[in-house]
């Protein structure tokens, strides 16, 4: 016979079994709802129960010893935790989704503003899963977190934030890492933007479905609770970056990962596209140093690709540095570094451009273009960003010792930059089938010719650095011929396919720096006229007419007013240009 304790046993196996199909039951129902996305058919009994269901609680046992019941997340089979969790992000994801439409279902509301105010816990236990070792629910909860502070935004309680940025302080484990700094990156990268025509759902609201109209525009703009992740960040920061320093400097793609996700939030912090201030993101563009250093051949191309990238949007120099008359110290010394990685420490070297082939390997096969692409914009970046520099650091060249002192600076400077372009020259010659004739001028065009963004800021560089250096006018060796801008314009037109529709969608775009470069080329061809006649050669009639055909499809958009910004500089530059090329053809 059974006894007592047996019985006993049987009856609670019992009552769990009940309770799982219940629960089982509840989420299938609140998911469904979701998808239908209302919740209004629920009843607010049932509604409540997968959260009440997780509260944290004390039972006293019979041997008096308290322990949580079954309602915590963590102590849950991992199927159920998963399905959960799921359930948790499908709600957040419903309510963005319907905040940004400015309509939602207003059970949707309230449950995400109960769970706003903790009443449940929940919010501390999906915390609670950063040590989870369940890579699959680990992942999960990162998301529904992300998801939870972008609609809760300045309601996100800050404590939260200092849990999740303290445990990255607090543990030696990059997947527990992980956890936190994908939460913050999603934060951090969310865009606030409207609801595509094509993606507009004529389904909802669902018919008798209680909805709420959400009327304030701040509810739109995640600006605070991306500022408050950064924020949180900020006084663990220099922790993490050691330990990060530490895990990249013994490398093991295991790390892989957390490495990738880390310098993607380093990034995404720093990026004009985060729309965070200055102040906020100051600490970040520091401690690179140290990073330029793991740029080898002993690091994974993959790991370059990232390091690139953020070393890349420090000197954004198209979108901003280009514009800025004093350029800040962290930009600055980065750009110093990487010109003296390439001249004095054979950084061009380390580059892993092929896997198995070229003299980076052995045998065949095609090399890594995206990567190589990304270094010549670094190296073409910092050589820009050290010649503007210099160049800003007097107010007056014309003016008695400080012209001396310019010069002498410009001198040594355009000595630095000679060394470093040739020998970017000849690593991207050794690598691609250019022409070894074909002068930096004349490639950088062909090096970005798929990539616009990276084409034309190469081309706002290279400018740059021409204009910097022939302020007496062009020096007597090879820097003139590898920086011509007329020889780069030329070769861009050729690569355009003499199309000014082209230029025209370039300058109606806000997608690439391309007015900054007309603007300042064109500058550069008034005071260089004859310059450029020699380097377009028999192309000039080719090269010109792209011009005057876009000066006339210009015109014809201002005069209906469709232009979406005063091109009137432009205009100007062009009509001038083309007095010059008609005194020319008289001539």
């Amino acid at each position: 016979m059974e006894g007592p304790a047996k019985k006993k046993q049987r009856v609670v196996s019992e009552e769990d079994e009940e309770s799982e199909d219940e629960f089982i039951s509840e989420m299938e129902r609140f998911q469904k709802s979701l998808l239908s996305q209302c919740l209004c058919g629920i009843p607010e009994s049932s509604l409540r129960k997968p959260f009440i269901g997780t509260a944290t609680t004390r039972s006293s046992s019979n041997n008096g010893v308290d322990r949580r019941n079954i309602g915590v997340i963590s102590e849950w089979e991992p199927e159920r935790t998963l399905e959960y969790i799921s359930g948790l992000q499908l709600l957040f994801d419903l309510a963005i989704k319907q905040n940004t439409r400015g309509l939602m279902c207003s059970r949707v509301s309230d449950i995400c503003e109960a769970l706003t105010r903790n009443e449940h816990g929940i919010i501390d236990q999906l915390i609670d899963l950063s040590c989870t070792p369940n890579k699959f629910i680990s992942y999960t909860a990162s998301k529904a977190l992300a998801s939870f502070f972008i609609i809760t935004k300045e309601n996100t309680d800050e404590a939260w934030l200092e849990r999740l940025t303290q445990s990255l302080v607090n543990t030696h484990s990059p997947s527990q890492m992980l956890f936190t700094l994908d939460v913050v990156k999603r934060v951090v990268e969310h865009k606030d933007c409207g609801i595509h025509p094509l993606e507009e759902d004529t389904s909802f609201p669902p018919p008798n479905c209680n909805t709420l109209v959400v009327s304030d525009p701040e509810s739109l703009d995640s600006t605070v609770v991306k500022a408050m992740c950064v924020k949180a960040l900020e006084s663990k920061w220099t922790v993490l970056v050691a330990k990060f320093d530490a895990i990249l400097g013994s490398y093991t793609p295991q790390h892989e990962s957390a490495v990738i996700t880390f310098l993607d939030l380093w990034e995404s912090i720093i990026s004009v596209k985060a729309n965070l201030s200055v102040i906020d993101t100051k600490l970040f563009y520091s401690q690179l140093d140290n990073l330029v250093l793991l740029l080898n051949s002993n690091v994974p191309g993959i790991i370059w690709r990232h390091l690139l990238g953020l070393f890349n949007e420090v000197l954004c120099y198209g979108s901003t540095l280009a514009l800025q008359d004093v350029l800040p110290d962290e930009p600055c010394s980065l750009a110093h570094l990487i010109v003296r990685a390439v001249k004095d420490w054979r950084l061009l070297d380390g580059l892993p451009y092929r896997h198995g082939s070229g003299r980076f390997g052995g045998g065949s096969g095609d090399g890594d273009r995206p990567l190589l692409q990304k270094l010549v914009l670094l190296v073409l970046k910092s050589v820009a960003v050290t010649v503007k520099e210099t160049r800003s650091d007097t107010s007056d060249s014309s003016l008695g010792s400080e012209a001396e002192d310019l010069d002498a600076d410009m001198a040594v400077i355009e000595r630095s930059i000679r060394e470093v372009l040739r020998q970017l020259d000849q690593c991207v010659k050794g690598l691609m089938p250019f022409h070894p004739e074909m002068p930096l001028s004349q490639w950088v065009v062909q090096m970005f010719h798929d990539q616009d963004d990276f084409l034309i800021e190469g081309m706002v560089c290279c400018l740059d650095v021409a204009v910097g250096l022939f302020y007496r006018g062009p020096p007597q060796n090879e820097l003139a011929h590898m920086l011509s801008p007329s020889l780069t314009f030329v070769q861009f037109v050729r690569a355009v396919s003499h199309d000014p529709d082209v230029l025209l969608d370039l300058l109606v775009s806000n997608e690439t720096c391309f007015l900054l470069y007309l603007l300042r080329f064109l500058k550069y061809v008034r005071r260089n006229w004859p310059e450029f006649v020699s380097c377009c050669g028999r192309e000039l009639d080719d090269t010109m007419t792209v011009l005057i055909r876009l000066r006339l499809a210009i015109d014809r958009l201002v005069s209906k007013a469709l232009f979406p910004y005063n091109i009137n500089p432009v205009l100007r530059l062009l009509e001038k240009c083309e007095s010059f090329y008609e005194g020319n053809v008289d001539n």
